[in-house]
C-alpha cells in the first residue's frame, strides 16, 4: 500500500497543486485524468520518488518498487515495443549487478573485523533480501499483460520499433492514443481528487 499525505507543489509562488491525499492498495488500478498543465506527471514523478513536493510526503513498504515511464520517452531507435516495455525490469539487472559487486568485494577484504567490513556485510544482506522478495521470475509475462491492455497486438512486440519522443506519444507509447491530440480522454474506474474537490 502506497500513502499520499497532504502533497503540495508550488513554482515561484504559484500553487500546481495543494492537500492531495489518498491510498493505493494492492491491485488498485488508477488512471488520472486531466489538461495539460493540472500536474499529473509532477504527481506521479513524486510517487516514483523522482522529485520531491514542496510540502507532504508519500509513505510505502520497504519492499514495494515503483515503476515510472516518462510521458516523454527516451527511447533507443533499434529496441522493439516489447524490449522498450521491459526496461521497467532494468532496476532488478541494476541491483542484481550491485550485489554481485559487493560480494566479489567481501572475497577480496581481509579486515573481517573492522567496522566497514561489517557494514558491507550488512549492505549485501540487505539488498540481497530486497531482490530476493521481488518476484521477477514471470516479468516477459507481465510485459506482455500490459501492451495487450494497451491494445497492441502479440505481433506488434517485435516486429514494430517503439516510438520516440519526437512522435509526442503518451507515456504509453501507442501510436494512436488521444494523448497524441493533446486531449486526452482515456477511460477510468477511478480518479483522485484533491481535499479542494479538485480532479487531476
Amino acid at each position: 500500500m502506497i500513502s499520499v499525505d497532504g502533497l503540495a507543489v508550488e513554482f515561484g509562488g504559484t500553487t500546481l497543486f495543494s492537500d492531495i491525499s489518498f491510498v493505493i492498495n494492492e491491485k488498485d488500478r488508477i488512471a488520472l485524468m486531466g489538461k495539460n498543465g493540472a500536474g499529473k506527471s509532477t504527481l506521479l514523478k513524486i510517487l516514483a520518488g523522482a522529485r520531491q513536493p514542496t510540502r507532504g510526503k508519500v509513505s510505502a513498504p520497504k519492499d514495494c518498487v515503483v515503476a515510472y515511464l516518462p510521458q516523454h520517452l527516451m527511447t533507443e531507435d533499434g529496441r522493439t515495443v516489447f524490449d522498450e516495455t521491459a526496461q521497467a525490469f532494468s532496476h532488478l539487472h541494476e541491483m542484481e549487478a550491485q550485489i554481485e559487486k559487493l560480494n566479489k568485494e567481501l572475497e577480496t577484504r581481509t579486515d573481517y573485523e573492522s567496522d566497514s567490513y561489517m557494514a558491507l556485510i550488512e549492505e549485501v544482506s540487505s539488498l540481497s533480501e530486497k531482490f530476493y522478495s521481488i518476484d521477477a521470475t514471470n516479468y516477459e509475462e507481465d510485459v506482455e499483460k500490459a501492451l495487450l491492455g494497451l491494445g497492441f497486438t502479440r505481433g506488434d512486440f517485435n516486429g514494430r520499433r517503439a516510438i520516440s519522443a519526437a512522435d509526442g506519444g503518451c507515456a504509453s507509447s501507442w501510436q494512436s492514443c488521444c494523448c497524441r491530440n493533446r486531449t486526452c480522454s482515456c477511460s477510468t474506474s477511478r480518479r483522485i481528487r484533491s481535499n479542494d474537490g479538485t480532479y487531476l
